[in-house]
Protein backbone atom coordinates (compact mmCIF):
# COMPACT_ATOMS: atom_id res chain seq x y z
CA UNK A 1 0.00 0.00 0.00
CA UNK A 2 2.92 2.06 1.04
CA UNK A 3 4.18 2.07 -2.50
CA UNK A 4 1.26 2.42 -4.15
CA UNK A 5 0.81 5.39 -2.17
CA UNK A 6 4.38 6.13 -3.53
CA UNK A 7 3.68 5.92 -7.24
CA UNK A 8 0.63 8.32 -6.64
CA UNK A 9 2.40 11.17 -5.28
CA UNK A 10 5.06 11.04 -8.52
CA UNK A 11 2.70 11.32 -10.58
CA UNK A 12 0.71 13.96 -9.16
CA UNK A 13 4.32 15.87 -8.83
CA UNK A 14 4.86 14.20 -12.63
CA UNK A 15 1.28 15.93 -13.59
CA UNK A 16 2.03 19.48 -11.52
CA UNK A 17 5.32 19.88 -13.74
CA UNK A 18 3.77 18.95 -17.11
CA UNK A 19 1.19 21.82 -16.57
CA UNK A 20 3.68 24.37 -15.68
CA UNK A 21 3.72 26.78 -18.60
CA UNK A 22 6.76 27.23 -21.32
CA UNK A 23 6.59 30.21 -23.42
CA UNK A 24 9.20 29.19 -26.42
CA UNK A 25 8.83 31.93 -29.22
CA UNK A 26 12.57 33.46 -29.40
CA UNK A 27 13.29 32.79 -25.61
CA UNK A 28 12.71 30.00 -23.33
CA UNK A 29 10.08 32.07 -20.63
CA UNK A 30 8.20 30.67 -17.82
CA UNK A 31 5.63 31.48 -15.97
CA UNK A 32 6.31 32.32 -11.71
CA UNK A 33 4.61 32.70 -8.53
CA UNK A 34 4.63 35.91 -6.87
CA UNK A 35 7.11 34.99 -4.59
CA UNK A 36 10.06 34.62 -7.02
CA UNK A 37 13.40 35.43 -5.62
CA UNK A 38 16.18 35.80 -7.40
CA UNK A 39 19.99 35.20 -6.31
CA UNK A 40 22.63 35.64 -9.03
CA UNK A 41 22.42 33.13 -11.52
CA UNK A 42 19.05 31.53 -9.98
CA UNK A 43 15.86 31.97 -9.54
CA UNK A 44 13.30 30.12 -6.92
CA UNK A 45 9.50 30.74 -6.96
CA UNK A 46 6.31 28.88 -6.71
CA UNK A 47 4.72 26.59 -9.42
CA UNK A 48 1.75 28.80 -10.12
CA UNK A 49 0.10 25.76 -11.93
CA UNK A 50 1.11 23.54 -9.32
CA UNK A 51 -1.97 21.70 -7.42
CA UNK A 52 -2.73 23.77 -4.51
CA UNK A 53 -2.70 20.92 -2.03
CA UNK A 54 0.98 20.78 -3.11
CA UNK A 55 4.06 22.90 -2.39
CA UNK A 56 6.21 23.22 -5.73
CA UNK A 57 9.08 25.16 -4.77
CA UNK A 58 10.99 25.40 -8.55
CA UNK A 59 14.36 26.33 -8.25
CA UNK A 60 16.19 27.41 -12.23
CA UNK A 61 19.18 28.71 -13.40
CA UNK A 62 20.55 30.60 -16.19
CA UNK A 63 23.96 28.95 -17.15
CA UNK A 64 24.47 30.72 -19.81
CA UNK A 65 27.73 33.18 -19.84
CA UNK A 66 26.31 36.66 -19.08
CA UNK A 67 22.79 36.15 -18.77
CA UNK A 68 20.69 36.08 -15.33
CA UNK A 69 17.20 35.63 -14.49
CA UNK A 70 15.20 38.23 -15.57
CA UNK A 71 11.48 39.35 -14.31
CA UNK A 72 8.81 40.46 -16.86
CA UNK A 73 7.19 44.22 -15.54
CA UNK A 74 4.32 42.63 -13.90
CA UNK A 75 6.49 39.76 -11.94
CA UNK A 76 4.76 37.13 -13.78
CA UNK A 77 7.31 35.33 -16.41
CA UNK A 78 10.81 35.07 -16.38
CA UNK A 79 13.64 34.38 -19.08
CA UNK A 80 17.51 34.33 -18.64
CA UNK A 81 18.52 37.72 -20.51
CA UNK A 82 21.90 39.71 -20.43
CA UNK A 83 22.32 42.87 -18.50
CA UNK A 84 20.51 45.93 -19.41
CA UNK A 85 18.13 43.94 -21.00
CA UNK A 86 14.06 43.77 -20.07
CA UNK A 87 11.90 40.71 -21.03
CA UNK A 88 9.05 41.85 -22.95
CA UNK A 89 6.00 40.44 -24.48
CA UNK A 90 2.94 38.17 -23.39
CA UNK A 91 1.95 34.74 -24.08
CA UNK A 92 -0.51 36.11 -26.94
CA UNK A 93 2.84 37.86 -29.02
CA UNK A 94 5.87 36.17 -28.40
CA UNK A 95 8.92 36.89 -25.59
CA UNK A 96 12.12 38.89 -26.04
CA UNK A 97 15.13 40.13 -24.14
CA UNK A 98 15.47 43.61 -25.07
CA UNK A 99 17.93 46.23 -24.78
CA UNK A 100 17.29 49.65 -23.93
CA UNK A 101 15.58 52.06 -26.00
CA UNK A 102 14.23 48.82 -28.02
CA UNK A 103 10.36 47.16 -27.63
CA UNK A 104 9.07 44.46 -28.56
CA UNK A 105 7.62 44.85 -32.45
CA UNK A 106 6.05 42.95 -35.23
CA UNK A 107 2.60 41.26 -35.45
CA UNK A 108 1.39 37.26 -35.62
CA UNK A 109 1.47 37.55 -39.25
CA UNK A 110 5.02 38.81 -39.38
CA UNK A 111 6.59 37.48 -36.18
CA UNK A 112 7.99 39.34 -33.31
CA UNK A 113 11.90 40.82 -32.38
CA UNK A 114 13.43 43.90 -30.75
CA UNK A 115 13.11 46.90 -32.57
CA UNK A 116 13.83 50.43 -31.46
CA UNK A 117 11.70 52.60 -29.86
CA UNK A 118 8.59 53.86 -32.54
CA UNK A 119 9.65 51.15 -35.50
CA UNK A 120 7.87 48.08 -36.44
CA UNK A 121 9.04 44.75 -37.74
CA UNK A 122 8.05 43.87 -41.23
CA UNK A 123 8.90 39.62 -40.80
CA UNK A 124 13.25 40.93 -42.06
CA UNK A 125 14.09 44.25 -40.41
CA UNK A 126 12.97 47.00 -38.55
CA UNK A 127 11.75 49.72 -39.70
CA UNK A 128 10.59 53.26 -38.42
CA UNK A 129 6.62 54.02 -38.21
CA UNK A 130 6.66 57.05 -40.29
CA UNK A 131 4.44 60.33 -39.06
CA UNK A 132 2.88 62.93 -39.72
CA UNK A 133 2.15 62.37 -43.24
CA UNK A 134 5.64 61.56 -43.85
CA UNK A 135 6.67 58.48 -46.09
CA UNK A 136 9.40 55.73 -45.65
CA UNK A 137 11.95 56.15 -48.38
CA UNK A 138 15.58 54.73 -48.44
CA UNK A 139 15.04 53.43 -44.54
CA UNK A 140 14.17 57.01 -43.32
CA UNK A 141 11.19 58.92 -42.71
CA UNK A 142 10.62 62.30 -45.79
CA UNK A 143 7.74 64.45 -46.77
CA UNK A 144 6.26 63.00 -49.65
CA UNK A 145 6.64 64.35 -53.40
CA UNK A 146 5.46 67.82 -53.66
CA UNK A 147 5.26 68.80 -50.04
CA UNK A 148 8.46 69.75 -47.60
CA UNK A 149 9.45 69.57 -44.00
CA UNK A 150 7.89 72.68 -42.10
CA UNK A 151 10.50 72.37 -39.85
CA UNK A 152 8.51 70.85 -36.68
CA UNK A 153 8.06 67.14 -38.43
CA UNK A 154 5.39 68.13 -40.40
CA UNK A 155 4.50 68.75 -44.04
CA UNK A 156 3.58 71.67 -46.24
CA UNK A 157 2.65 71.99 -49.44
CA UNK A 158 6.21 72.97 -51.60
CA UNK A 159 6.43 76.66 -52.00
CA UNK A 160 5.38 78.02 -55.56
CA UNK A 161 7.07 80.98 -56.42
CA UNK A 162 4.56 84.36 -58.00
CA UNK A 163 5.47 85.53 -61.82
CA UNK A 164 7.54 88.12 -60.40
CA UNK A 165 9.63 86.66 -57.97
CA UNK A 166 10.08 83.50 -60.53
CA UNK A 167 11.71 86.20 -62.33
CA UNK A 168 14.11 87.29 -59.59
CA UNK A 169 15.29 83.81 -58.76
CA UNK A 170 15.79 82.79 -62.29
CA UNK A 171 18.18 86.07 -62.46
CA UNK A 172 19.77 84.60 -59.77
CA UNK A 173 22.59 81.92 -60.46
CA UNK A 174 21.86 78.87 -59.27
CA UNK A 175 24.23 75.75 -57.82
CA UNK A 176 23.50 72.46 -59.64
CA UNK A 177 24.95 68.82 -59.33
CA UNK A 178 27.81 67.36 -60.84
CA UNK A 179 29.60 71.31 -60.58
CA UNK A 180 31.99 72.10 -58.12
CA UNK A 181 32.24 75.10 -55.45
CA UNK A 182 33.90 76.67 -52.84
CA UNK A 183 32.51 77.44 -49.78
CA UNK A 184 33.63 80.92 -48.30
CA UNK A 185 32.43 81.88 -45.16
CA UNK A 186 31.59 85.15 -44.16
CA UNK A 187 34.65 85.77 -42.25
CA UNK A 188 36.65 85.40 -45.09
CA UNK A 189 37.88 82.16 -45.20
CA UNK A 190 37.41 79.21 -47.22
CA UNK A 191 35.82 75.87 -45.74
CA UNK A 192 39.05 73.26 -45.94
CA UNK A 193 39.69 70.39 -44.60
CA UNK A 194 42.39 70.74 -41.51
CA UNK A 195 45.25 67.55 -40.77
CA UNK A 196 43.21 66.65 -37.83
CA UNK A 197 40.13 65.43 -40.29
CA UNK A 198 37.80 67.41 -39.92
CA UNK A 199 36.34 70.60 -41.79
CA UNK A 200 36.51 74.29 -40.70
CA UNK A 201 36.11 77.69 -42.06
CA UNK A 202 39.72 79.00 -41.65
CA UNK A 203 43.39 80.67 -43.82
CA UNK A 204 45.07 77.88 -45.99
CA UNK A 205 47.93 76.80 -44.52
CA UNK A 206 50.44 73.44 -43.89
CA UNK A 207 47.81 71.91 -42.01
CA UNK A 208 44.54 73.52 -43.64
CA UNK A 209 44.00 73.39 -47.31
CA UNK A 210 40.28 74.91 -48.88
CA UNK A 211 38.32 72.13 -50.42
CA UNK A 212 36.97 71.72 -53.81
CA UNK A 213 33.17 70.44 -53.61
CA UNK A 214 31.58 68.55 -55.84
CA UNK A 215 27.43 68.88 -55.07
CA UNK A 216 25.97 65.75 -56.05
CA UNK A 217 22.43 64.43 -55.55
CA UNK A 218 22.81 60.95 -55.25
CA UNK A 219 26.03 58.24 -54.77
CA UNK A 220 27.07 58.85 -59.29
CA UNK A 221 26.72 62.20 -58.82
CA UNK A 222 24.13 62.73 -61.88
CA UNK A 223 24.98 65.92 -63.75
CA UNK A 224 22.58 69.05 -64.52
CA UNK A 225 20.10 68.96 -61.48
CA UNK A 226 19.04 72.40 -59.98
CA UNK A 227 19.70 71.97 -56.08
CA UNK A 228 16.49 73.94 -54.46
CA UNK A 229 16.49 74.25 -50.58
CA UNK A 230 14.27 71.09 -50.48
CA UNK A 231 16.24 68.80 -51.93
CA UNK A 232 18.81 66.51 -50.55
CA UNK A 233 22.22 67.04 -51.13
CA UNK A 234 25.68 65.29 -50.99
CA UNK A 235 28.93 66.67 -50.70
CA UNK A 236 32.06 65.34 -52.39
CA UNK A 237 35.88 66.34 -51.33
CA UNK A 238 37.37 66.24 -54.64
CA UNK A 239 40.91 67.18 -52.63
CA UNK A 240 42.36 64.51 -50.63
CA UNK A 241 45.09 64.46 -47.36
CA UNK A 242 46.07 67.96 -46.68
CA UNK A 243 50.23 66.31 -46.95
CA UNK A 244 49.94 64.24 -49.53
CA UNK A 245 46.45 64.07 -51.37
CA UNK A 246 45.52 60.99 -50.70
CA UNK A 247 41.64 59.55 -50.08
CA UNK A 248 40.51 62.28 -52.40
CA UNK A 249 37.18 62.06 -53.62
CA UNK A 250 35.42 61.41 -50.09
CA UNK A 251 32.10 62.00 -48.98
CA UNK A 252 31.42 65.14 -46.10
CA UNK A 253 29.81 62.30 -43.58
CA UNK A 254 27.19 62.81 -41.02
CA UNK A 255 28.56 63.13 -38.00
CA UNK A 256 25.98 65.13 -35.42
CA UNK A 257 25.24 66.47 -32.12
CA UNK A 258 28.85 67.68 -31.15
CA UNK A 259 30.53 65.00 -33.51
CA UNK A 260 32.64 66.89 -35.84
CA UNK A 261 31.98 66.49 -39.64
CA UNK A 262 34.65 64.77 -40.83
CA UNK A 263 35.26 62.34 -44.71
CA UNK A 264 33.82 59.04 -45.27
CA UNK A 265 34.86 56.86 -48.28
CA UNK A 266 31.51 55.31 -47.86
CA UNK A 267 28.33 56.59 -48.76
CA UNK A 268 25.72 55.34 -46.74
CA UNK A 269 28.00 57.43 -44.12
CA UNK A 270 27.62 60.61 -46.36
CA UNK A 271 26.01 63.98 -44.59
CA UNK A 272 22.80 64.56 -46.03
CA UNK A 273 22.89 68.41 -46.84
CA UNK A 274 20.86 71.36 -47.84
CA UNK A 275 21.14 74.58 -49.63
CA UNK A 276 19.35 77.79 -49.45
CA UNK A 277 19.20 81.28 -51.07
CA UNK A 278 20.53 84.04 -48.27
CA UNK A 279 20.62 87.93 -49.72
CA UNK A 280 23.60 89.24 -51.24
CA UNK A 281 24.66 86.28 -53.11
CA UNK A 282 25.02 84.01 -50.11
CA UNK A 283 24.19 80.19 -49.35
CA UNK A 284 23.24 78.33 -46.21
CA UNK A 285 24.52 75.06 -45.61
CA UNK A 286 21.71 73.10 -43.41
CA UNK A 287 20.57 70.06 -43.44
CA UNK A 288 17.96 67.38 -45.14
CA UNK A 289 16.39 66.96 -41.88
CA UNK A 290 18.48 67.95 -39.33
CA UNK A 291 20.44 71.13 -38.82
CA UNK A 292 23.87 72.20 -39.34
CA UNK A 293 26.16 74.35 -36.88
CA UNK A 294 29.10 74.76 -35.19
CA UNK A 295 30.29 71.73 -32.82
CA UNK A 296 31.84 73.45 -30.53
CA UNK A 297 32.39 77.37 -28.91
CA UNK A 298 36.30 77.35 -30.01
CA UNK A 299 37.44 80.51 -32.01
CA UNK A 300 37.79 78.29 -35.27
CA UNK A 301 34.67 75.84 -34.84
CA UNK A 302 34.30 72.39 -37.03
CA UNK A 303 30.56 71.99 -37.98
CA UNK A 304 28.23 69.02 -36.43
CA UNK A 305 24.68 68.27 -37.47
CA UNK A 306 21.89 69.32 -35.09
CA UNK A 307 19.23 66.20 -34.74
CA UNK A 308 16.70 68.85 -33.06
CA UNK A 309 17.43 71.98 -34.98
CA UNK A 310 16.63 71.60 -38.74
CA UNK A 311 16.48 75.40 -39.12
CA UNK A 312 20.11 75.58 -38.27
CA UNK A 313 22.24 76.45 -41.22
CA UNK A 314 26.18 78.25 -41.72
CA UNK A 315 26.20 80.65 -44.58
CA UNK A 316 28.86 80.67 -47.02
CA UNK A 317 29.69 82.50 -50.37
CA UNK A 318 29.98 79.65 -53.37
CA UNK A 319 31.86 80.03 -55.79
CA UNK A 320 31.52 77.92 -58.76
CA UNK A 321 35.45 76.83 -60.10
CA UNK A 322 36.79 73.58 -62.58
CA UNK A 323 36.07 70.38 -60.92
CA UNK A 324 39.24 69.18 -63.52
CA UNK A 325 41.94 71.99 -63.59
CA UNK A 326 43.73 69.92 -66.68
CA UNK A 327 40.47 70.50 -68.63
CA UNK A 328 40.78 72.62 -72.12
CA UNK A 329 37.04 73.63 -71.43
CA UNK A 330 37.93 75.91 -68.75
CA UNK A 331 39.68 78.61 -71.05
CA UNK A 332 36.13 79.48 -71.88
CA UNK A 333 35.76 81.60 -68.66
CA UNK A 334 38.50 83.71 -69.80
CA UNK A 335 36.12 85.05 -73.05
CA UNK A 336 33.85 87.20 -70.93
CA UNK A 337 36.15 89.42 -69.23
CA UNK A 338 34.55 89.57 -65.96
CA UNK A 339 33.10 85.67 -64.89
CA UNK A 340 32.15 87.01 -61.67
CA UNK A 341 29.20 89.49 -62.66
CA UNK A 342 28.53 87.92 -66.36
CA UNK A 343 29.08 84.58 -66.16
CA UNK A 344 29.68 82.29 -69.06
CA UNK A 345 28.44 78.37 -69.43
CA UNK A 346 31.34 76.71 -70.59
CA UNK A 347 29.22 73.58 -70.73
CA UNK A 348 28.50 73.34 -74.17
CA UNK A 349 32.51 74.54 -75.17
CA UNK A 350 34.48 71.17 -76.84
CA UNK A 351 36.90 69.98 -74.35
Amino acid sequence: MKNIQLSFFALLLQASSLNAKVYRKNVLTYDVGPDAKITGNKIEYSDPDCDPDLQCVTTKTCTSAGTAPTLSANKKYFACCREGQRLLGSPDTAFDCCAAGHDLAGSAATGYRCCPTGYSFDGQICKPVCKNGKVLVDGQCVCPDGTVDSGDGTCKPKPTCSSGLQAELFDQPSVASGKCYTFTSETGNRLGLRSDGYYYAAPDSMVQRYGKFELCMDEKCTPGQVVNPFDKVYIKDLYGDVATGANRGQWLNNAQNGAHIARTPTFANAGQFSLSKWPCGKYCLGGFQWGVGPACPAEIPAMTFYSQDPQMCVAFTLTEVPCDIKADVNNCIWNSGDQCCNKVDCSGKLK
